[in-house]
């Protein structure tokens, strides 16, 4: 029998070594019913971060996963891992999320903001679904940004060649976080898995940071995604979009657009065709 029978939430939260996510990992490891997969780039933040908690809650449950999404290549090997060491997972936060100041190629070729804040999640996600309904009540969980709606796609240049300036980059995989969360509760309607997107407001973070910017302490931003996690107030609440404050929110219409989010689905799935990812 598999030691993560025992928690009633198996919760794994990508880029959570800093920031809302180191900070969400943390508050979500409080809780005896819940254990933590911590996901980071690299192993010594990642045992880090897993030191920090467990020296402030000694009981808690939490283990580790170390994946760069500047590879599409590990992204099965991780999904691998975590079926086989983690097999009742039933949360996911999609945290991770980079804002480049100079437009920078993934090693796969690929602009990198476009692949670890949409791609590399887009197929996490679609490769851990068969997981996630085994073991519903399943809830997702997308964390994107209040500029998710400053810029539109841009379907002739998503990868920034011809007009990269990082806001503009970093927007527009908001937006397609957005598109992503409401065609996946489309997909996923009657399964008992949700998928929610949220905003956490203006945060403290190190990408807040890198737009040479400051904001609140990173706790403000992780409550929602702890509401998400946890709450039987949103069992079984799925498409929508929620605020810093717990409340659903209105997203605007550009994202709601099922003919665009379909068109997003279709160039994601194209994308992982190319990386031997089948969707």
């Amino acid at each position: 029998m598999s030691e993560t029978m025992e928690y009633e939430r198996v919760i794994l939260i990508t880029g959570s070594t800093d920031g809302i996510g180191r900070e969400t990992a943390k508050q979500l490891a409080k809780n005896p019913k819940n254990m933590v997969i911590v996901h980071g780039r690299s192993l010594a933040r990642c045992e880090d971060t897993v030191r920090m908690i467990l020296a402030e809650h000694q009981d808690a449950k939490v283990e580790h996963v170390v994946y760069d999404f500047n590879n599409m290549a590990n992204i099965p090997k991780m999904v691998d891992e975590i079926k086989n060491r983690f097999p009742k997972l039933n949360r996911i936060i999609c945290n991770a999320g980079v804002l480049l100041p100079k437009r920078t190629l993934s090693d796969d070729g690929l602009e990198l903001t476009f692949q670890v804040n949409h791609l590399a999640h887009f197929a996490l996600v679609c490769l851990l679904l068969d997981t996630m309904k085994n073991n519903a009540p399943s809830r997702l969980i997308i964390v994107s940004s209040l500029c998710y709606n400053w810029f539109s796609i841009d379907w002739d240049d998503l990868m920034g060649e011809n007009d990269y300036e990082k806001y503009k980059q970093y927007s527009r995989t908001k937006l397609m976080n957005h598109m992503f969360t409401f065609a996946l509760a489309r997909r996923l309607a009657g399964t008992k898995v949700t998928c929610n997107v949220y905003e956490p407001g203006v945060v403290d973070t190190k990408l807040l940071r890198a737009g040479g910017y400051h904001g609140a302490h990173p706790i403000t931003g992780a409550r929602t995604a702890i509401y998400l996690v946890e709450s039987e107030e949103v069992s079984n609440v799925s498409g929508e979009y929620f605020d810093r404050r717990q409340k659903k929110i209105e997203a605007e219409l550009e994202s709601r657009l099922e003919n665009i989010q379909e068109k997003l689905w279709d160039v994601s799935v194209d994308m992982c065709k190319k990386f031997s990812i089948i969707i």
